[in-house]
């Protein structure tokens, strides 16, 4: 009976498997996500309120009205009317940082600025984090990670049921195999979420008319800067600036082509941060 009901499981969990297989824009790579944008949305509304939380934010000036304009450059070309595309600047000149949430919400510390130095440099740093929106980045994380539990799971009811180990030895033993799976799949994957989220922010710079070689300038000064984690990069979540500008030069030559479709009538490099 148990292997009847396990037979008759096996189609609409191939079913199963096949929706949540979805392609990634851009760079056309399938992802596994079984989390819908219907839980997604109100998850990354509530993470950006809960972020923003005690921190002061710019909300005029013309600061904060360079930024915004750029942002709402990217977020023209990248589409999805389903996010709330919001930009907010966060007045914090130490803090060398950005981020965005499924929601679309995106923040900018003012810490930022005098690295990307210019709107160019300013349009690779949101087309990325728009780009993690976009790619679905935070419903595929949480999709591997329950995933990970589910197998994890899954091992402690066999370890009980067909082996003598004791509590404290199966519990070494779904550590292991635990930090096994965070090494394994989801710290590659998060590294495989920012080189990916850098070539949806070059392709979108070059879309909304920034020059794309722009977004390897911005890791050189990233590294002049030291804002590089001294991590090993492979236990680190990020790639090292390396590895993040030859990922971006294999894929210039094909931004660079959509940037001169679009390129706009100015000068975006000019200096407007110190």
């Amino acid at each position: 009976m148990r292997k009847l009901l396990l037979l008759s499981s096996l189609p609409l969990t191939a079913v199963a498997l096949a929706l949540a297989c979805t392609k990634v824009p851009v760079t056309g790579r399938r992802q596994f996500n079984l989390i819908p944008d219907a839980l997604m949305l109100p998850i990354g509304r509530s993470a950006y309120q809960s972020a923003i939380s005690g921190l002061h934010l710019e909300r005029d000036g013309t600061r904060h009205d360079q930024v915004t304009d750029v942002a709402a450059a990217i977020t023209d070309v990248a589409g999805k009317d389903r996010y709330d595309w919001r930009t907010t600047v966060i007045d914090d000149p130490d803090t060398v940082n950005a981020w965005a949430v499924p929601s679309g919400h995106v923040a900018v510390y003012t810490g930022i600025l005098p690295v990307c130095r210019s709107e160019a440099g300013l349009a690779f740093i949101l087309g990325h984090e728009v780009g993690h929106v976009t790619a679905r980045h935070g419903a595929e994380r949480m999709s591997q990670q329950l995933a990970v539990l589910g197998g994890l799971a899954g091992l402690y009811a066999w370890t009980e049921k067909r082996t003598e180990l004791t509590e404290q030895q199966q519990a070494v033993v779904l550590s292991a195999v635990g930090l096994g799976a965070e090494v394994g799949l989801v710290l590659p994957f998060s590294r495989k979420h920012e080189r990916e989220a850098d070539i949806i922010g070059m392709m979108l710079m070059a879309r909304a008319g920034y020059p794309p070689a722009e977004a390897v300038a911005i890791w050189d000064r990233m590294e002049a800067a030291g804002s590089g984690s001294h991590i090993p990069v492979f236990l680190s979540t990020h790639p090292s600036d390396e590895q993040r500008k030859e990922n971006l030069r294999t894929w210039l030559p094909q931004a660079r082509r959509r940037y001169e479709r679009n390129a706009l009538d100015r000068d975006t490099t000019a200096q407007l941060w110190r």
